[in-house]
């Protein structure tokens, strides 16, 4: 499971993914475009990724994994969108 926080928040979820298979590799500093999120707030918005962590746990003999993914919201320039440093 992937959940992605609202931005500034530890607490509250904004959209979560459920999958079978793993998830691509997500760091700090990557760049998440929610325009096609529910809720998704201006078009002209992106989210930066600012800290991740990982829970993992058995159940039922079957191991569990969660990314939580902590953002804030930048503007979504392009100087944003092409800087190694954002």
């Amino acid at each position: 499971m992937l959940e992605v926080y609202e931005p500034g928040s530890m607490d509250n979820v904004w959209v979560y993914f459920k999958s079978d298979g793993p998830f691509l590799s997500i760091n700090s500093g990557d760049l998440l475009n929610p325009n096609l999120w529910e809720n998704s707030q201006s078009p002209m918005k992106i989210l930066k990724v600012i800290n991740l962590e990982h829970i993992i746990w058995e159940k039922d003999n079957i191991v569990k994994h969660k990314l939580m993914v902590f953002t804030e919201e930048i503007d979504g320039t392009i100087e944003a969108r092409l800087s190694r440093n954002n």
